[in-house]
């Protein structure tokens, strides 16, 4: 199968999250943009989530149009394959579009836990996860489910 024909699913569960975070004050302006960065989150915070529902998905020519995202998401398969040097083969691109999406899933799920305890705009959310990734101190951890119950 050619990457022509490979499509990248976006997890339905987070389409709200998926389209707040694209365009306005946050900085993201296409969905692609925010699931690479969502993919880089779920890999800082080693959160690899399989799904099953998705929403439109995007084709994966589209998502690789920027030169380094391809070689994004093979270096991620890659050091979660880390068994599988085969991984990063051209027959298993299907492969390591599956783990890309499960670590953008993770990503999307830890970044709504911080919206959703944080009670900060997305915008100031973003920032702060990225600042503290960049930074050798991290100082934002996964919520626990009273952190999250709290914030209602």
């Amino acid at each position: 199968m050619s990457s022509h024909d490979i499509r990248v699913r976006r997890p339905d569960r987070f389409e709200v999250l998926l389209q707040q975070l694209r365009g306005g004050e946050v900085g993201f302006t296409t969905l692609k943009d925010v699931l690479l960065f969502a993919a880089g989150v779920g890999v800082t915070q080693n959160r690899r989530v399989a799904f099953e529902k998705s929403g439109e998905p995007i084709r994966y020519d589209t998502l690789t149009s920027d030169a380094w995202a391809e070689p994004f998401i093979s270096m991620i398969a890659a050091c979660a394959a880390i068994d599988d040097p085969e991984i990063l083969d051209d027959t298993r691109l299907e492969q390591r579009v599956l783990v890309f999406e499960e670590y953008a899933n993770g990503g999307l799920e830890y970044i709504q836990e911080q919206v959703n305890v944080r009670k900060q705009p997305y915008e100031v959310v973003i920032h702060t996860i990225t600042v503290e990734s960049l930074s050798d101190t991290q100082t934002a951890k996964p919520a626990s489910i009273e952190d999250l119950l709290s914030s209602f």
